[in-house]
């Protein structure tokens, strides 16, 4: 009795082990697409940020964008970890 307990351990682990990277794989593709359209957002508030400083008239409305900027970009950063985050957890709990 304790030698098919042990046997059907090992082999349920051995199964478990063997599809996994499978699986792992197929999701990967999600969370690099998921990498690369937060990127994208990234960049784009980036030039968006550009725009609006050359478009400044002073040098007080520069230093305002310039922090707007800098917020924008933050938030865009923390949403893409949370993003990413979401689809690794999706890729690893499967929901």
């Amino acid at each position: 009795m304790q030698k098919t307990t042990s046997t059907l351990v090992m082999a349920a682990l051995g199964a478990v082990l063997m599809f996994a990277p499978g699986l792992s794989q197929a999701d990967r593709w999600d969370v690099r697409r998921e990498m690369r359209e937060s990127n994208r957002e990234i960049r784009h508030e980036r030039r968006e940020a550009v725009r609006e400083i050359a478009a400044a008239d002073s040098p007080w409305e520069a230093r305002q964008e310039i922090r707007e900027a800098n917020r924008e970009i933050r938030h865009e950063r923390r949403e893409a970890r949370r993003e990413v985050r979401r689809e690794v957890n999706q890729a690893y709990w499967g929901f």
